[in-house]
């Protein structure tokens, strides 16, 4: 249960980070197979396991939620006075899960390298895409509860819930991308103030979420069934572009920016490590 928890919190965390995928912390977890499963046993009729699946789900999903309300205030913190450190610090953490997806779920099997470049080429055209930081409002205000409004909500936790189970995808790039990721982190982050505003809007979204990790959970599943190293290769590709783009061209890189970097990305390393073995 605990374990559970944690890799929900993991995975949480991971999706309000743009281009930090909480599918890429299910692979570090080692529950990456257990979740498609889970996701697809539960609507499985005559399952034996139903019970078990759904509780599993249940755990992981409320450590999901602590890990996006959470982190959704520690994130201005860190970007606030370690901007560089915290990206390498995620990066460490998406380079050093590639191993573990070798191990994990490709195996013996031998990686098809065409589908591992199609996989890298959307990363990096989902990371063009995306409006520079100086194009989206840190702080937006909340707008007003309209039907457009709703679909709209509807729509973004869609998008989050899809992606949250792709390895290498991170589902805040692809709503930067739409314009989408600040007002939906400042919704996370202001739940506790209990607005109505606020708690109207992240129910629909909640619902978009659900509707999305459904869509994704049926998806993957129809792709690994018709051709597993294929899409296996094509998840490696999104893992390897993720931690491409995430490097930060514009830093300024003197020694102890880059020493701490580095100190960040061993710390990374000594996490996917801490949670491998938890795993």
């Amino acid at each position: 249960m605990l374990r559970n928890i944690i890799g929900g919190i993991a995975v949480g965390i991971a999706n309000i980070i743009p281009g930090v995928s909480g599918g890429t912390m299910m692979v570090i977890l080692g529950i990456f197979q257990q979740a498609m499963e889970a996701i697809a046993g539960v609507f499985k009729p005559h399952n034996p396991k139903r019970k078990e699946q759904l509780i599993f789900l249940i755990e992981v999903l409320a450590g999901a939620a602590v890990g996006l309300v959470g982190f959704a205030k520690i994130l201005n913190i860190l970007f606030e006075h370690f901007p560089t450190q915290t990206i390498y610090w995620f990066i460490g953490l998406v380079v050093f899960s590639i191993p573990l997806f070798l191990k994990s779920e490709v195996k013996e099997q031998r990686v098809n390298w065409i589908w591992v470049l199609i996989g890298t080429a959307l990363i990096f055209l989902i990371n063009f895409l995306a409006p520079s930081s100086d194009t989206v409002q840190v702080n937006p205000s909340f707008p007003d509860i309209t039907l457009l409004h709703c679909l709209t909500m509807i729509a973004a936790g869609f998008i989050s819930g899809f992606a949250m189970l792709l390895p290498g995808v991170s589902g805040s790039m692809v709503l930067l991308i739409f314009n989408q990721y600040y007002l939906f982190k400042s919704y996370v982050a202001a739940v506790t103030t209990f607005a109505p505003d606020v708690l109207i809007s992240l129910v629909f979204i909640a619902i978009g979420v659900v509707l999305g990790i459904l869509a994704s959970a049926a998806l993957t599943g129809i792709a690994l069934k018709k051709n597993r190293i294929a899409t296996l290769s094509f998840i490696l590709g999104l893992i390897i572009a993720s931690s491409i783009v995430l490097i930060p061209l514009n830093a300024n890189y003197d020694l102890i920016t880059i020493l701490t970097s580095a100190c960040a990305v061993a710390f990374g390393g000594t996490v996917v490590a801490l949670l491998n073995k938890l795993a």
